[in-house]
């Protein structure tokens, strides 16, 4: 599926169900929107896990039968929380909530998965590295603390928005206390779009704000280069700026020390941008295929919008 001018266009053995049946053109397996995933809830001071509501593509008709599991280092089961069985349903997509409370405390540095399941078969998963970031070794605050880290760092993804009815590019990513310098609680974050080696955009030098606490989702809309006196009136970078052929990297990067703290590439070819290859429906293993749909913001009527992830690394 590719993004055109105007439209975007290891199996974890829980159930003894190693593989996944094969898909046809209208019969999909069911997908967890990857975006209300990493969106979840990951408290950066003591290992916590609060799950909420998923998105949930191709999800079948009648009752919802689904839950999340949390697998250890070894993959052994934590925890297990089932969703209710009356989903919100729109089209292919339905909003599933999550029977709480639903939450787990992980206390044992380590990579854990987070593994969704749809009528007791795996669809999506979500790997995260629990890290130790404080021993308690202070008398006045002698609790260890932890955070998370993962797919916050590497992933992203763009949605289209209309300025004068054109279409232009908003990115749409995680930054997270783990992205400050130590010892600072906050900072600023300034984006430059490269191609071939070239700054062809960037974002305003005023916006863009990393705080402390777990990874949260911003966005940020890019501008032609322009000079910091010249904000008020820089040009918007518009979605025919970006369909020129070429290779991209989005670069993300701290105000205080410029040190980049994001790297994203992916290339644009035949005035295309070449998708993600984990966002083709028929991805296999398909517990690692991603969503090439994201819920539009900030509108009172639900709508599930196509998106192009990009990662570290390219899309290939």
């Amino acid at each position: 599926m590719l993004f055109k001018r105007w439209i975007f266009t290891t199996i974890i053995a829980l159930t003894g169900c190693a593989i996944l049946p094969a898909v046809s053109a209208q019969d999909f397996q069911p997908t967890v929107d990857f975006e209300t995933i990493l969106d979840t809830y990951f408290d950066e001071s003591n290992g916590l896990i609060s799950f909420g509501d998923n998105i949930v593509a191709f999800a079948g008709e009648g009752d919802f039968i689904g839950e999340v599991a949390v697998l250890d280092p070894e993959g052994q089961v934590v925890s297990r929380f089932p969703y209710f069985e009356e989903a919100l349903r729109d089209g292919v997509f339905a909003r599933v909530r999550i029977q709480g409370p639903a939450e787990v405390m992980l206390t044992e540095p380590g990579i854990y998965t987070l593994v969704y399941l749809v009528a007791g078969k795996p669809v999506t998963r979500l790997p995260v590295r629990l890290i130790q970031t404080g021993k308690g070794d202070d008398p006045f605050n002698p609790e260890p603390t932890f955070a998370f880290d993962g797919y916050w760092r590497t992933h992203a993804h763009f949605t289209q928005n209309l300025y004068k009815d054109e279409p232009f590019l908003e990115l749409n990513f995680w930054v997270g206390g783990l992205d400050l310098p130590e010892g600072q609680r906050s900072d600023q974050f300034f984006i430059e779009l490269l191609r071939d080696g070239n700054v062809v955009a960037h974002s305003k030098r005023t916006l863009g704000n990393i705080a402390t606490g777990h990874f949260k989702r911003t966005s940020a809309s890019l501008f032609h280069p322009h000079e910091a006196r010249m904000e008020a009136n820089a040009e918007l970078f518009m979605l025919d700026d970006l369909l020129v052929d070429g290779s991209y990297e989005v670069r993300v990067g701290r105000a205080t020390d410029g040190n980049m703290i994001r790297s994203y590439d992916f290339e644009v070819e035949g005035n295309e941008i070449v998708p993600l290859m984990q966002t083709d429906l028929t991805y296999e293993p398909h517990v690692d295929h991603i969503l090439p749909r994201v819920l539009k913001k900030n509108v009172s009527v639900r709508e599930m919008i196509g998106t192009i992830w990009i990662r570290d690394g390219g899309n290939g």
